[in-house]
């Protein structure tokens, strides 16, 4: 008898994602990896995605679809996405409403975190896509633990909608941290990098989306605010090493609170090569 695979809860929060939710929908279906399930939460939006959403939940048994009575914003969500994994899952993989997973994501990482133990989670690189899903650029993150350890209080090494977490590790630690609205992320992988190791494959994953709504953009002041003092946590009351060339770097996130947009640019400029 064929032993069945582990099975794996994928999540996406929704709002207002009628212009990309498809072709995110269908990165999901398409997966060479079959045995999951696929919870979809909507979070009140005003477009037309939820009724995409039911189309494609009417096709695929494995589409598990919510929708929240009120708009509870993207922590609470992503909270709920926590609480509503099927018990039987033994992983849970994120994927945002905009980005596009290719087709071998789900088996590699699970595959990665079969063998490898210590391992809390797993990312990876990514490729950026522009609004029309062209790519106009990658992101490489460090790969092994030692090497996000090196810079995880410089920036966040990770890339959320890359991640797939053991749903032990939600057992312990517990859900986001509702205090940070934006980079909520952030605190959660320093959380688990306290008990577990952590890791990005090198080969890209997912398509990750940039557009002119993205919290990176409209809310890059809160970005900076929330950054720091998560660093800051982190090394006070996580015990997370910190270097010398860390701490210079979080001194000039103080200054950037004021005037945010600069540092954007330098993002911008050295957090997306080109292709």
């Amino acid at each position: 008898m064929k032993e069945q695979k582990p099975f794996v809860t994928i999540f996406s929060p929704n709002f207002n994602g009628s212009k990309f939710i498809r072709e995110t929908i269908e990165s999901i279906l398409n997966q060479t990896y079959s045995n999951f399930e696929y919870i979809i939460i909507d979070d009140c939006s005003t477009d037309n995605s939820w009724l995409i959403i039911k189309e494609y939940a009417e096709i695929d048994e494995r589409i598990k679809i919510f929708r929240n009575e009120k708009n509870l914003k993207i922590v609470k969500t992503r909270n709920k996405g926590f609480e509503l994994s099927s018990p039987k899952a033994k992983y849970f993989a994120i994927i945002d409403s905009d980005d596009v997973a290719l087709s071998n994501r789900i088996e590699i990482q699970v595959k990665f975190l079969e063998n490898n133990l210590e391992y809390g989670l797993v990312g990876s690189n990514i490729i950026i896509i522009d609004k029309n899903s062209n790519i106009i650029g990658y992101r490489k993150y460090p790969s092994d633990d030692e090497e996000i350890r090196k810079v995880i209080t410089r920036y966040d090494p990770l890339a959320q909608p890359s991640i797939m977490l053991r749903k032990e590790v939600i057992d312990k630690i517990g859900n986001y941290d509702e205090q940070w609205q934006v980079s909520q992320d952030y605190d959660y992988f320093l959380r688990i990098g306290r008990y577990w190791k952590l890791k990005n494959i090198e080969k890209p994953l997912i398509k990750y989306r940039l557009s002119a709504n993205q919290v990176k953009k409209t809310r890059f002041k809160d970005m900076i605010i929330n950054t720091y003092k998560i660093q800051k946590k982190a090394v006070e009351e996580y015990g997370y090493y910190d270097s010398l060339l860390n701490k210079i770097f979080r001194i000039a996130l103080r200054f950037f609170t004021i005037a945010p947009k600069p540092l954007y640019l330098f993002y911008k400029l050295f957090f997306i090569k080109k292709y």
